[in-house]
């Protein structure tokens, strides 16, 4: 234990002093009645020495814990406190959701985003993030553990995809969020070149959001995870493709689950650019390969991710001051009792 102030002992103690001093040189006046002469008699008898010596016990008490009191309260007014240094080690993982936004994929999207809604609840403590692509791919939300706002994003997400429909699957340029019009995603860096790129550049989407996992190189042991969606309905040219990208979050340790609709839930896939999605995923990615069933899908996800182990984040140390009144405070209280049942006592 030490003290946060010890300048208030010192100050307290010149103050007792001076004081203790003032009170030893005051000269008690008789400002009231007479004096009684030829008192000897009466201080040789027996009961007057009785009295006297209780009188100077209990008067020599309460000086001392007077003189207790005081120590005591210069001690709180000090603060006595004990500081404590920990090194706090926290351990969980980082989890990326990846869309293709290309308006061929919104009615799925919304799906997903409600599937992954209801995971959210199950993975707390896990870092997240949002990336979408389409001809570029762009973090939409950087990884956190700030679900409310992860959950803000995503029905951002969920009400463009649905206006998009509602547009026979026109990207609008604004939407509307809490009485606010803003500029959708597809009126940013998603579609930038599209015109002479292409769109659903899956590759560079899944390379991108590959990459925007921090410390990627440097800490090969973080347990990292993507969540991966599209219907490989490629229209240009990847600077990545995807077996290549599957391969790079083979090389990096980096959990891939993949997904892509039927050919009944979106017509823009087919059979062959299914099972060439699959194969990437599995052979070159050694990931999941997920299609059709949603439900099944998000449970199994959510299942495997808690299987999986989690990792060192960060070590941190933290100091811990902790205030300790208490003991003092309780013996202030009990000297004062004692002072007042002794006062009570006291009789000149």
């Amino acid at each position: 234990m030490e003290l946060s102030y010890p300048l208030a002992i010192i100050i307290c103690s010149i103050v007792g002093i001076i004081l203790f001093f003032i009170n030893l040189n005051h000269k008690t006046k008789y400002t009231n009645g007479k004096k009684v002469a030829n008192t000897q008699f009466i201080k040789e008898t027996e009961y007057y020495k009785k009295k006297m010596t209780k009188y100077k016990i209990l008067s020599n008490s309460i000086k001392v814990f007077c003189l207790i009191c005081i120590i005591l309260t210069s001690i709180l007014i000090a603060r006595p406190i004990t500081v404590e240094t920990r090194s706090e080690d926290k351990y969980n993982r980082d989890i990326f959701l990846s869309l293709d936004a290309s308006t061929t994929e919104s009615e799925v999207n919304i799906e997903l985003i409600n599937k992954f809604k209801k995971i959210i609840p199950e993975i707390k403590g896990d870092r997240i993030g949002i990336m979408i692509y389409n001809t570029a791919p762009v973090v939409y939300s950087p990884l956190t553990t700030d679900y409310d706002y992860i959950n803000e994003r995503l029905s951002a997400l969920e009400e463009q995809f649905k206006i998009t429909i509602e547009n026979n699957l026109y990207p609008p340029n604004t939407y509307e969020q809490n009485g606010e019009q803003l500029p959708t995603i597809w009126n940013g860096g998603i579609s930038l070149n599209s015109l002479e790129r292409g769109s659903s550049l899956v590759g560079d989407g899944l390379s991108g959001t590959l990459f925007s996992f921090p410390d990627l190189k440097e800490d090969e042991k973080r347990t990292r995870i993507i969540i991966f969606a599209t219907d490989n309905d490629v229209r240009g040219t990847e600077t990545v493709t995807l077996a290549d990208a599957c391969a790079l979050c083979k090389k990096y340790n980096v959990n891939l689950y993949a997904y892509c609709p039927t050919v009944e839930m979106n017509s823009y896939t087919s059979a062959e650019k299914i099972a060439s999605y699959k194969k990437a995923v599995e052979e070159n990615g050694n990931g999941k390969f997920y299609t059709g069933d949603l439900d099944k899908m998000s449970t199994n996800i959510a299942n495997e991710i808690k299987e999986t182990k989690s990792s060192l984040l960060k070590t941190s140390k933290k100091t811990y001051v902790v205030d300790h009144p208490e003991i003092f405070v309780k013996c202030i209280i009990i000297s004062f009792i004692i002072l007042i049942i002794i006062e009570k006592r006291v009789r000149l």
